[in-house]
């Protein structure tokens, strides 16, 4: 359309489309709330009190208003917990999916359009890391580096980089042998200037759509590891850690697992509903 700039025909497409809209609102409330969690959540995420441990949601025969969706053993608001929570799953898929997207796209660059023993090595190498499975490879480095977000989100970041690294190096053997990448270098364009504006704008697109979905798978993996007792330590809220909490008792007060557990799937259908999206418009292109 005439005036229309790329920002705004990307946001008529995402209106058009209820899937992908439905993902980037929900992942927009769940990025207000974390990031207004002070002010938004009613208590601390660590401010309990015994004497109202384990009281239901509000709309069960001893809920309270003054905790709408109950109190866990400890006596702490679950939905504070489940505010602060968002924090935790939205950094670990966000800056993980960064730091896999970064790594992996700098060694696929290379690998792909140099060649030779540098390939070689780097594929080998991701190979390797494919070929184990990747939860048990989680589970033990997670078990060596120790709980913290920061180890968290190393490991799922150099973990995850193989899958980019595999995109980035399959696309840039086919880019690199592109008519225009042939011009480019006809006219003195150096290999850093024609990875940078030839060859990595190409990938932006199938980028894209990768790291939305290794973000949801991300966000589940760091609260399998939080249920295990891997991921952050126990004293930061957490979905992961709501979880392994609530599971003692889940029979008796299954809301204090239930809740964590809708929002892990909820953050995660958001992701794979923009996913889906972004792969349609990559396909169209």
């Amino acid at each position: 359309m005439p005036g229309s700039t790329p920002a705004s025909s990307t946001a008529r497409k995402l209106w058009r489309h209820l899937g992908g809209l439905v993902g980037a609102g929900l992942l927009l409330g769940l990025a207000l709330l974390a990031l207004l969690a002070p002010w938004l959540a009613p208590y601390g995420p660590t401010e309990g009190d015994l004497l109202r441990a384990k009281q239901p949601p509000f709309w069960l025969e001893g809920g309270s208003l003054a905790h709408p969706l109950g109190t866990d053993p400890l006596g702490q608001d679950i939905l504070s917990r489940l505010i602060y929570g968002a924090r935790v799953s939205l950094a670990v898929g966000f800056f993980g999916v960064l730091l896999a997207a970064g790594l992996g796209s700098f060694l696929g660059l290379l690998a792909g359009y140099y060649g030779g023993r540098l390939d070689a090595f780097l594929t080998a190498a991701s190979n390797l890391v494919l070929s184990l499975p990747y939860l048990v490879l989680v589970i033990v480095l997670a078990t060596v580096m120790g709980r913290s977000l920061f180890n968290v989100v190393l490991l799922f970041g150099v973990t995850g980089s193989t899958v980019f690294y595999r995109l980035v190096r399959g696309e840039t053997l086919r880019i690199r042998e592109m008519p225009y990448l042939e011009a480019a270098r006809s006219l003195g364009g150096s290999d850093g200037h024609i990875l940078w504006r030839h060859v990595l704008p190409n990938l932006a697109g199938p980028l894209l759509t990768l790291a939305s979905f290794e973000m949801s798978a991300m966000v589940f993996y760091e609260a399998g590891l939080g249920f295990l007792g891997l991921s952050v330590p126990p004293e930061v809220p957490s979905w992961g850690n709501m979880l392994a909490l609530g599971r003692q008792f889940l029979t008796v007060y299954p809301w204090m697992a239930v809740f964590p557990g809708l929002a892990i799937a909820l953050t995660a259908l958001a992701m794979n509903l923009l996913g889906e999206w972004l792969r349609r418009q990559v396909a169209r292109h």
